[in-house]
């Protein structure tokens, strides 16, 4: 079991190289908006792949359904995310990894945990002796 420290009870999260690489700084407020949902959302239903309707996106977001559109295709083109369209607004999303552009492996249900940063081992300080001057 991984434990996590945070500083708030209730989190979802954004992949760091979304704001490392500088794609966030990059990105309009309407494209920011539709990645948090699906980020959110990825989480509440804990899978990478969500099916979700524009009208619901529009009211939980409050964005323009153009905004929506030129937001969704964005996010494909940054390899953020994969869509597919189906009947009537609805959109069956993927999230991906933002490193490489394409889904995560597997199961969209499993957790995926990439290689985490080991902190580098506690070392002791070295101790010099220096001499007292005569």
């Amino acid at each position: 079991m991984i434990e996590l420290t945070v500083m708030l009870d209730s989190f979802f999260g954004l992949h760091p190289h979304v704001v490392c690489s500088g794609l966030w700084a990059k990105m309009k407020p309407g494209q920011k908006d539709l990645y948090v949902y699906l980020m959110h959302e990825s989480e509440r239903c804990r899978t990478r792949v969500i099916k979700a309707i524009d009208r619901d996106i529009q009211l939980a977001v409050g964005i323009a359904s153009r905004t929506l559109c030129d937001a969704r295709k964005k996010l494909r083109e940054y390899g953020l995310i994969l869509y597919q369209s189906e009947q009537g607004n609805r959109y069956t999303y993927t999230i991906c990894n933002p490193r490489t552009c394409e889904p995560y492996p597997g199961d969209p249900k499993e957790r995926v945990d990439e290689a985490r940063r080991r902190p580098p081992q506690r070392q002791e300080p070295t101790q010099v002796s220096i001499a007292a001057p005569l």
